[in-house]
C-alpha cells in the first residue's frame, strides 16, 4: 500500500509540471501533512489511506480517503477549522477512529471541518462513500461487553469488554458537517453518515450536520456519550438510531426527512435487544428539545416520527413530531417503556397518534396496524403531563428549512446530563430569534 501511494505520488508530482494538478506529499500512516499554502493556485489534495499515525489535517489541503481508513489505539487524528476531507467512491473511502484512538475535529460556525463526496459538486449523491465512525471503551448490552460495528468486511470492534469505562473519550467533532455518506458495503449493510458505537462520556459531540445520508443520519450503538446541536437533513432512512444500550443525552436536535424517498425513514428509530429486550444495559436515553419532520406526505411505507420497540426506554421532553404518517408507533410492549412530556404532534399525515387497531385481522394500510398488543398511543400520549395537539411551529419543507415557531411554546425544564435547563420551551428552536442552526457550518443545498 505505501508503495503504491508512493508511485502513484510521483506520477502526480511529474503532472504539476504539465499544470494538470496540485500536489502536496505523500500522507498515508505519517506524521503532520504539509503546511505549505497553495502558493495562490489550486488547492492540493493529498491521499490518506490505512493506519494513520498521529497527525494533523489542514486546511491548505484537500484530505482524500481511501479505503477504510483508521485511527489506531493510542494516535490521534486533529483537524484544524476550514479542512475538507472527502471520501474516495470507488475504494469506499471510510474514517474509522478505533477503540483508544481520537479524532480532534473542531471547527467554528463560519469555518466547519467537511466531510463530503469526492465526486464533484453537481453530481453528488446519497451513498457516493462511507462515512465517520468513532468506536470506544464505554458500556454496551452485546454479550462480553464489545461487539462489531455493522457495516464493515475487516471487524471493527466497539464497547469496553469486561472493563467498560463510561467517562471514555474518543475526542471531539465540533461544527462539523459530514455530507452524501452511507456507501453500501454489501446487500442491507449500510455504514451511516455518524456512527457513535461503545462511545463514552468524555467525547464531545456538538454542532454536527449529517447532510443527505443513504442510511441513518446518527446511529448510536450502546455507550454513554452526550451530543447537542445535531442536524439531520435529507436522510434517507431514520434520524437518530438507538440500541446495544445507549444511555446518554441528546439536547437541540432539527430533522427533515427527505420528501423525494418512499422509504420507511423514522426521525427516531429506538431498540434495546431483539433477542433479549430486558438485557442490560437497557437503551435508556434522556433527549429534549427536539423538531422531528417528515416526508409530509402519505408515502407507499409506513414512516413514524418516533418508533419505540424491543425493549427501549427513554425520557423525552419538549419534542416536537409533525409530517409523518403517525406520530409515534409502540413496539414489543410490555418490555418497550418511554415517558414523555411537553411535547408537540401536529400535522401529521394520517393520524396525528397512531389509535389501537379496531379490526386485528384487517390490513388497511394505515400506520396502525396491531403490532403491540393494542398498545393505545393515543391514550399514552393524552397521559403525558403538556403533551398536545394543537400548536403551529415553522416551515420544515422550504428551500431554507425555518422550523422555528413565531413565539416560545411553553414546556417543561430539560433534565438530562449536561442540559441548559433554561430551555423551557418544545422544540429545537425557542423562536425566530433562536439561531444556533445558521453559519456555514449549516448547508442546504442538494448537491
Amino acid at each position: 500500500m505505501r508503495l503504491q501511494s508512493m508511485v502513484l505520488g510521483s506520477v502526480a508530482c511529474a503532472l504539476v509540471a504539465l499544470g494538470a494538478v496540485a500536489c502536496g506529499d505523500d500522507a498515508e500512516g505519517t506524521g503532520a501533512g504539509s503546511q505549505g499554502g497553495g502558493g495562490g493556485g489550486a488547492q492540493q489534495e493529498q491521499t490518506l489511506e490505512g493506519a494513520l499515525d498521529t497527525m494533523s489535517l489542514t486546511a491548505d489541503t484537500t484530505w482524500r480517503l481511501k479505503g477504510v481508513v483508521t485511527v489506531p489505539s493510542g494516535k490521534t487524528l486533529t483537524i484544524e477549522p476550514g479542512t475538507t476531507i472527502v471520501g474516495d467512491k470507488g475504494t469506499l473511502g471510510t474514517l474509522v477512529v478505533q477503540r483508544g484512538g481520537k479524532i480532534m475535529a473542531e471547527g467554528t460556525a463560519d469555518k466547519p471541518i467537511v466531510f463530503t463526496s469526492a465526486v464533484p459538486k453537481g453530481s453528488r449523491s446519497p451513498g457516493d462513500w462511507g462515512g465517520v465512525v468513532l468506536l470506544g471503551k464505554a458500556p454496551i448490552n452485546e454479550a462480553g461487553g464489545e461487539a462489531e460495528v455493522e457495516g464493515f468486511t475487516d471487524p471493527q470492534t466497539f464497547g469496553g469488554g469486561a472493563s467498560p469505562d463510561p467517562n471514555d473519550s474518543s475526542g471531539s467533532l465540533k461544527y462539523v458537517r459530514i455530507e452524501f455518506a452511507g456507501i453500501e458495503i454489501a446487500p442491507d449493510n449500510e455504514i451511516n453518515g455518524l456512527t457513535l458505537a461503545g462511545v463514552g462520556k468524555g467525547t464531545k459531540i456538538d454542532f454536527v450536520q449529517v447532510k443527505s445520508a443513504l442510511d441513518d443520519c446518527f446511529e448510536f450503538f450502546g455507550g454513554t456519550v452526550d451530543a447537542k446541536h445535531l442536524v439531520c437533513y435529507n436522510n434517507q432512512d431514520d434520524g437518530l438510531d438507538f440500541d446495544s444500550g445507549y444511555t446518554g443525552s441528546i439536547q437541540f436536535y432539527f430533522h427533515r426527512s427527505d420528501p423525494a424517498i418512499a422509504d420507511e425513514a423514522n426521525g427516531l428509530e429506538c431498540d434495546n435487544d431483539k433477542d433479549d429486550p430486558t438485557v442490560t444495559p437497557i437503551t435508556n436515553p434522556t433527549i429534549s428539545n427536539i423538531t422531528l419532520c417528515g416526508q409530509n406526505g402519505d408515502q407507499a411505507k409506513q414512516q413514524y416520527g418516533m418508533l419505540f420497540r424491543r425493549g427501549f426506554h427513554a425520557t423525552i421532553t419538549n419534542a416536537v413530531v409533525t409530517g409523518f404518517e403517525a406520530g409515534v408507533d409502540f413496539r414489543n410492549t410490555p418490555d418497550t417503556a418511554v415517558t414523555m412530556s411537553h411535547s408537540l404532534f401536529v400535522g401529521n399525515k394520517v393520524h396525528n397518534v397512531a389509535y389501537p387497531e379496531t379490526d386485528p385481522k384487517t390490513d388497511d394500510g394505515l400506520p396502525n396496524e396491531d403490532d403491540d398488543g393494542m398498545f393505545d398511543e393515543a391514550a399514552w400520549f393524552a397521559e403525558g403531563t403538556g403533551n398536545t395537539e394543537t400548536g403551529a411551529i415553522g416551515d420544515c419543507w422550504a428551500a431554507t428549512p425555518d422550523p422555528a415557531p413565531a413565539s416560545a411554546i411553553a414546556g417543561g425544564t430539560p433534565s438530562g446530563s449536561g442540559f441548559d435547563t433554561s430551555a423551557t420551551y418544545i422544540g429545537a428552536f425557542k423562536d425566530k430569534s433562536d439561531t444556533w442552526m445558521t453559519g456555514a457550518w449549516i448547508d442546504w443545498s442538494a448537491n
